[in-house]
């Protein structure tokens, strides 16, 4: 028997009915930054997976003052994915400060928690997250997609996104030695 609390979710809350697998590949528009802040390699690695290809330009963060570090010196993410249980300041610290930080302005990041206590996401969080912002793990690939459309006004794409260009070469070419190549 299991004594848990009894939560009560506005209508807004519930999830839609399943819809039609929608194929993204990619999205239209300019690249946006997403920052992803877990203390867990393995989660940010799978969100990276995720995203990275889809075309969005994805940095990583192991603490919360690793994340506040990266804008500090000058990251301005279109998007920020936060765990909460972290060592040293948790998620919620971390909001904090990023909502604080007068370096940001007016271009403050849409933040999503993504949090593997499914409660976090009915509780007064005192800094006005909504529980659409909170996606719960393991995360859902399409609830985050769908997040991420929905926050960023994306237009998605069943074609795959472009791949970067090679690097251009930095000197000259040096061709090898006649021994080289006979080697």
């Amino acid at each position: 028997r299991l004594f848990l609390p009894e939560l009560h979710m506005p209508a807004s809350a519930t999830r839609p009915a399943a819809r039609a697998s929608k194929t993204r590949l990619a999205y239209a528009g300019a690249r946006r930054k997403v920052l992803v802040v877990d203390n867990e390699e393995a989660d940010r690695e799978l969100l990276v997976s995720l995203l990275q290809p889809l075309g969005f330009d994805v940095r990583t963060a192991a603490s919360g003052h690793d994340g506040l570090d990266l804008m500090a010196a000058g990251l301005q993410p279109d998007v920020v994915l936060l765990d909460l249980a972290m060592p040293g300041i948790d998620g919620w610290e971390t909001l904090r400060r990023i909502r604080s930080n007068p370096a940001l302005g007016r271009s403050q990041p849409q933040v999503a928690i993504v949090s593997a206590n499914a409660f976090d996401r009915g509780l007064d969080n005192g800094l006005g997250l909504p529980p659409e912002d909170f996606i719960v793990k393991p995360v859902r690939h399409s609830e985050l997609l769908d997040w991420l459309g929905a926050r960023l006004s994306l237009s998605w794409s069943a074609q795959p996104a472009p791949s970067a260009p090679p690097p251009a070469p930095t000197g000259p070419r040096v061709m090898p030695s006649r021994q080289q190549l006979e080697a």
